[in-house]
């Protein structure tokens, strides 16, 4: 069994908006339950009103009654609103000064919930990954109205030949197409290797070719997901799946604001967690046809609807 960590520091871009505190709230309090004794949570935000709505308190005073603490910091004069998901670079510089061994650091935006056994596999994989130049990657889910776990971030089911699959200690890995998770998690090691990369760099990373039509909210959460990346796979993020390639369900972390599920607008947040992963053969090219054909109807019904509105 893995040991309880000692600590584990966070930095949440929170950009204020009232209507998405309950988001916030929610991805807050998992952190409640994490086998950790000491989470270091700064939350960065434009607008101190932030602290002062009530499901905030609530759940401040929650993780401070279990030993965590839970701080402010408000970013003021940036030259675009979402240079906010780049000021916890800042924290990382600060952190990886004092860090120790097994010691984690954690960036999410302010509507991503990862619940305990997900920082636990990511602890249980992290060494056998990082000696074959991978990290443990997460698949986000939203909850959706009929009850299923929906992959938020894939256009389609993705082909995986048994060549893309990795094994590691015992646990088969497949590299996703789709790796973007609104995160990062990092160990001191890959943080110094981040630090040292051009993706830790807003200017430099808007350059690399696999930033072209990404914001830099987007960049900002890749991390290492493209540094270095290993031959004839998608990233180096990878997503533990059983013998019919389904995830596993302790790769996944949650999207609270639960909104592409239900979008008519985009492609994405369509295709079951269980199912983003298939082989190849003529089952996976109709599945793929059925989605195709299903997606392609469901956005023009809603453009149709939305165009007699």
């Amino acid at each position: 069994m893995t040991p309880a960590l000692d600590r584990v520091t966070v930095s949440i871009a929170a950009h204020y908006v009232p209507a998405r505190i309950p988001f916030l709230a929610r991805s807050l309090e998992v952190m409640i339950d994490w086998p950790v004794a000491d989470a270091a949570i700064t939350v960065v935000t434009n607008d101190a009103g932030l602290q002062d709505e009530p499901d905030f308190k609530r759940v401040s005073n929650a993780l401070r009654t279990k030993g965590h603490s839970i701080a402010i910091d408000i970013v003021n004069d940036l030259a675009h609103p979402w240079h906010l998901t780049w000021w916890h670079k800042r924290h990382l510089r600060s952190w990886i000064k004092t860090a120790r061994d097994g010691e984690l650091f954690v960036y999410i935006e302010d509507d991503i919930a990862i619940p305990a056994e997900a920082l636990a596999y990511f602890r249980k994989h992290v060494e056998s990954a990082k000696s074959k130049g991978l990290i443990p990657g997460f698949l986000r889910i939203e909850n959706a109205p009929d009850g299923r776990s929906i992959a938020a971030d894939y256009l389609g089911p993705q082909t995986v030949t048994e060549n893309e699959i990795v094994t590691l200690g015992g646990t088969r890995f497949v590299a996703p197409k789709f790796p973007y998770w609104a995160g990062f998690v990092m160990d001191s090691d890959l943080a110094g290797e981040y630090l040292a990369s051009p993706w830790s760099d807003r200017k430099l990373a808007d350059t690399m070719p696999q930033s072209n039509g990404h914001s830099c909210r987007v960049q900002s959460a890749w991390g290492l997901t493209y540094h270095k990346l290993p031959e004839g796979l998608f990233s180096r993020m990878i997503i533990p799946v059983d013998d019919d390639l389904q995830p596993l369900d302790n790769c996944m972390v949650w999207h609270t604001a639960n909104n592409y599920s239900v979008s008519k607008k985009h492609g994405f947040g369509t295709v079951p967690a269980k199912a983003v992963f298939q082989r190849p053969g003529v089952n996976a090219l109709l599945r793929s046809g059925r989605w195709q054909t299903s997606n392609f109807i469901r956005r023009l019904s809603a453009r149709l609807r939305r165009s007699r509105l």
